[in-house]
């Protein structure tokens, strides 16, 4: 990491990377990682590796948290109820903070006028009282 600026730095190269792309490179083979925890015999093992994965928060995880959801384990069926809940939690703030970026098109304000027209009619296609 250099020092004045905080961006960590690649290997090879001298220029600088920022947090955000040295994280995504990382995240995905530490993802695979912690996927393959959850075939472990050892049941503390599986635990760990199902709350890191919510902590990771992507949601390639979820198929292989779901089966754990029936395990015999009372533990890991709540670590995977809870990892689950963490990745989804996550993903709705995601969504939620990205830009609409057709809230101004013109096809769906259209759309939008037919629709409240539509439920202003009564069966018979006349205007509601």
């Amino acid at each position: 990491m250099d020092r004045d600026t905080g961006k960590m730095m690649e290997r090879d190269t001298p220029a600088p990377v920022s947090p955000a792309t040295a994280v995504t490179r990382f995240r995905k083979p530490l993802v695979d990682y912690l996927i393959s925890g959850l075939d472990e015999n050892d049941k503390w093992v599986r635990i760990l590796a199902a709350d890191l994965l919510g902590s990771a928060g992507d949601p390639r995880a979820i198929e292989y948290l779901k089966p754990l959801l029936v395990d015999r384990d009372r533990d890991l069926r709540t670590i995977s109820r809870q990892a689950m809940e963490m990745i989804q939690a996550e993903q709705v703030a995601v969504s939620l903070s990205q830009r609409d970026p057709c809230g101004s098109c013109t096809i769906r304000l259209i759309a939008e006028e037919a629709l409240t027209l539509r439920k202003n009619r009564g069966v018979n296609g006349r205007e509601k009282p």
